[in-house]
């Protein structure tokens, strides 16, 4: 009986690999035996962590069964998507070695296919329409968490964040990169995906430290909005991965939802008080 239970996963994990819209097209029936044979079906119960954030781990997942929730891990730690059966994640921190952004809590009972990163690597490795096609999804997803992060996106139906995902860019400073000078014109909004950044002001020419900005922190709004230039310089401390969305697209945004618009004005004028209180 239990080989049947065992050959009924392997046959979900199967289904689960050829319902991922990359996975499903781009792999050879070779390619994903080879997934099967050197990955690990495990089960993980509902409220089991599955990854943290800011842990350094190669191992890649799919979701065979059950559902899995991306939280940002921090402050109030935010529901920021629910994955279900055939989405993968992991993928990127493995190919490129970067650090989880956010944690994934198990929502419901799951079944999961656990990937060694050499294994995951072996199968991609010079497959760059396999690779362009798991960035583009990975992108999307990593570009709607980031935004969820804020709180000011939390409550946008999906639908209304499509565009400024798909006009938005991410960059990745090294550390002691200057990510923004004061003075300069403001072009774009940023939002911290990883990483800390150093806003500083010069005054009488001192530099005054203003504040440390994190991941779900977001800075340029006071620029974009207004055309004034920036107020301060951004630099990142460690290595920095950011979410930019020009101007004119962000403009667009929030002349569509104005509650959006009344609350970035609310909290970028707070934050030109309390440099000005530093003065």
């Amino acid at each position: 009986m239990s080989g049947k239970r065992d050959e009924a996963v392997l046959d979900a994990a199967r289904a689960a690999i050829d319902a991922h819209r990359t996975f499903g097209q781009l792999l050879s029936p070779e390619e994903k035996q080879y997934l099967l044979d050197h990955g690990r079906v495990r089960s993980a119960a509902t409220g089991e962590e599955i990854c943290t954030r800011h842990q350094v781990d190669s191992r890649v997942y799919i979701l065979v069964m059950g559902e899995v929730e991306v939280r940002e891990g921090h402050g109030n730690d935010a529901l920021l998507a629910r994955l279900g059966p055939g989405e993968i994640f992991g993928e990127i921190a493995a190919l490129y070695r970067l650090p989880r952004i956010s944690r994934i809590v198990v929502s419901r009972q799951a079944v999961l296919l656990e990937l060694p990163g050499e294994i995951f690597e072996r199968v991609v490795s010079g497959r760059l329409p396999l690779q362009h096609a798991l960035i583009a999804r990975y992108k999307q997803r990593l570009s709607e968490t980031a935004l969820r992060s804020v709180p000011l996106f939390q409550r946008i139906p999906p639908d209304d964040l499509t565009e400024l995902i798909e006009s938005a860019a991410l960059l990745s400073f090294p550390a002691g990169t200057v990510m923004v000078h004061e003075s300069e014109p403001g072009d774009a909004l940023y939002v911290l995906i990883y990483g800390t950044a150093r806003v500083s002001h010069r005054i009488a020419g001192e530099t005054l430290n203003v504040a440390l900005l994190q991941g779900g922190d977001y800075f340029g709004e006071w620029s974009v909005m207004t055309g004034a230039p920036r107020t301060a310089t951004v630099e990142a401390v460690t290595r920095v991965e950011a979410l930019r969305i020009e101007c004119r697209d962000f403009l667009d945004f929030i002349q569509a939802h104005p509650h959006v618009r009344d609350r970035l004005d609310l909290a970028a004028h707070n934050r030109l008080a309390e440099v000005a209180a530093r003065r």
